[in-house]
């Protein structure tokens, strides 16, 4: 410590003990007949009893001379102070030098440290890249860690090393600030400036010390002599220490007196130091019982939230797989900053999930521990949820379980599940997860116009305020993405013949025809067949069908498109006004053939590879197509 050195300098004693302290201040205040010490508090004054009158300048000519002779001495051992940890630092920096790759593996110790606890397959977690098998991965990896072991050794000498020149370097700093009191004081402005000019190049090196790069850009400074003596300073420090020596002696009586004015100066400032060293162990102290009663209450916290999710997720992920894995169990552990999960194969013990399960089951119970997750944090005010294509790898009867869970432990949740898969929009239909009004299908999605849905009634609203806007583009953009989207489902649902196309690319002029022909081909079915059964109300309805398509206006313009091209749909956007509505309003009327009027609903054949009737949701429409067997 700098202010116990400068403190046993001034009072020449060994050590900081309170006899040797008293006895060489009572020495000085008996020549001043002043009362002797006999006890060292914290308030007590070795200069207690001056008065201003008998006080001097607390300057003491002796000891003046003592402290740049310690300064003197110190500077002949700068060379020798930390010599071994320099020469060892930069035998260090030279190997990191000379090998490019331990360097690289330092800088990417903690990335490979990370790679590691998230290796789960054959990917590379840190870059996507296939490997061979997870071992090849792993081992590659342990190859990096164990070069990277061998530069965290050498950074760890490197970092103890340049503490200890940390050390010497402060030491240095300090006699040099009770120094620089001592210019200050006597008004030596050429030696005030070479300390500071020396005490900033010291202190900007000691900024260095702290990084691996900081050190490397010192290097050659630290090779040449971290001790390098500014030009000028001992010059400087000798003509002072000639001023102070030629200043005439002091009395016995102003000796004692500067000497026990400097002397409290010293004492109180080892006080401070003492009083600062003890408030920085209180707080050490403070931080770490925080520390240690933040973990405990910490992992209490968390293995109480690992236990109710491990038990929440066991439970869902039994339910999905009741049909094999009815004893599967799951166990959440930390240890050392990560997150250990393991489960249950088979009654063969607990593994990682991607050890033996297949990447459907993983699947599930990724979903699963999600949901155990939401549930444990949210409680009931887990009220939604998006899913996008959980169950892509999970097969089609765990997907019917996978509803089940949704439906029995996730009532008051709403969720927004996505899919791509048909079949599996389907299996939710059918499994009651969802319904056709709670449903929709994209279709077609482009740049322009993004996806294809299935609008309802009030598209021809939209269509006709675009209209009373003037906005004749809006509008039929509008009505061709309607009738785009409702040409794909009744092309589907009616099982028209439509050219294939490899890219799906189909537009309007691709889909209606089809589905026009189709559809008066069913009509003209269902007529035949009630003929044939004698069913003069179901032949009815079937001709009025077929009749009220053929009358349609749009129908017939659909009939051009393919002969004329000056009235194809891309053409809508430029009509006025007038000239679009009834366009507009033919198709609605078009479109109302297809659709039964209680339900709304559109129509749709069954079943599909060889059909028997036409029917809608609610029955009211129910052509029978089968005739009459002869």
């Amino acid at each position: 410590m700098a202010a116990r050195s400068s403190l046993l300098t001034h009072m020449q004693i060994p050590s900081v003990k309170i006899d040797d302290l008293l006895a060489a201040a009572n020495a000085r205040r008996k020549l001043l007949g002043l009362t002797l010490l006999d006890q060292l508090t914290q308030d007590t004054r070795l200069d207690a009893g001056l008065t201003s009158s008998s006080s001097a300048p607390a300057f003491n000519k002796q000891s003046a001379l003592r402290d740049l002779a310690a300064m003197a001495a110190a500077r002949m051992q700068l060379p020798e102070l930390a010599k071994d940890e320099v020469a060892a630092l930069l035998a260090t920096m030279t190997t990191l030098a000379d090998d490019p790759a331990l360097l690289a593996a330092l800088r990417r110790r903690t990335l490979v440290e990370q790679g590691i606890e998230l290796v789960d397959g054959p990917y590379c977690p840190l870059c996507d890249s296939p490997w061979e098998s997870e071992r090849h991965l792993r081992d590659h990896l342990a190859i990096k860690l164990e070069k990277s072991n061998e530069a965290q050794r050498l950074q760890k000498d490197l970092f103890a090393n340049a503490n200890v020149l940390d050390q010497a370097l402060s030491g240095w700093l300090s006699q040099l600030a009770t120094i620089r009191r001592l210019a200050t004081a006597h008004g030596d402005e050429a030696f005030v400036a070479a300390i500071d000019r020396w005490a900033a190049e010291l202190g900007q090196l000691k900024g260095n010390f702290r990084s691996l790069d900081g050190l490397r850009g010192i290097s050659e400074r630290l090779a040449s002599g971290w001790h390098a003596v500014p030009e000028g300073f001992d010059e400087a420090a000798a003509a002072f220490e000639n001023m102070v020596a030629d200043l005439p002696d002091q009395t016995a009586t102003v000796d004692a007196q500067t000497f026990l004015a400097t002397a409290q100066i010293r004492l109180a400032d080892f006080r401070e130091n003492m009083r600062a060293d003890k408030a920085a162990d209180l707080a050490v102290a403070a931080a770490t019982c925080a520390y240690t009663t933040y973990c405990e209450v910490m992992d209490a916290e968390l293995e109480a939230l690992y236990d109710d999710v491990q038990q929440d997720f066991s439970t869902f992920y039994r339910l999905i797989n009741e049909d094999d894995e009815g004893e599967f169990t799951a166990k959440l552990s930390p240890s050392a900053g990560k997150l250990d999960f393991d489960v249950n194969f088979y009654e063969r013990g607990l593994y990682p999930p991607g050890a033996f399960h297949s990447e459907g089951h993983q699947d599930s119970m990724g979903v699963c521990l999600y949901l155990a997750l939401m549930k444990r944090l949210f409680g009931n005010q887990f009220t939604f949820a998006l899913l996008d294509d959980v169950v892509m790898s999970v097969d089609t009867g765990h997907r019917y379980q996978f509803c089940k869970l949704l439906k029995t432990h996730f009532k008051d949740t709403q969720f927004v599940i996505t899919t791509h898969d048909r079949t599996w929009a389907e299996q939710m239909k059918s499994a009651g997860l969802v319904t056709g009004k709670t449903s929709l299908r994209f279709h077609s999605w482009t740049i322009d116009t993004g996806p294809l849905v299935e609008s309802n009634v009030e598209v021809w609203d939209e269509i006709k305020t675009a209209l009373d806007k003037n906005k004749v583009g809006v509008a039929a953009a509008a009505l061709r993405r309607h009738l785009e989207y409702v040409s794909r489902h009744l092309a589907d649902q009616l099982g028209a013949a439509v050219a294939f196309r490899g890219d799906g690319g189909y537009e309007l002029n691709d889909l209606l025809p089809p589905v026009l022909a189709r559809f008066k081909t069913i009509c003209a079915k269902a007529a035949d067949a009630a003929q044939s059964w004698g069913n003069d109300k179901g032949k009815a309805e079937a001709t009025t069908l077929k009749n009220k398509l053929s009358a349609s206006n749009a129908a017939s313009s659909v009939e051009q498109w393919a002969i004329n091209k000056a009235v194809h749909y891309n053409e809508w956007e430029n009509f006025g006004k007038r000239d679009f509505a009834p366009v507009a309003n033919a198709f609605r009327e078009l479109l109302e053939c297809f659709r039964c009027q209680s339900c709304e609903s559109w129509l749709f054949v069954t079943p599909r590879h060889k059909p028997i009737s036409l029917r809608c949701a609610c029955d009211t429409v129910s052509l029978n197509l089968d005739p009459k067997p002869r």
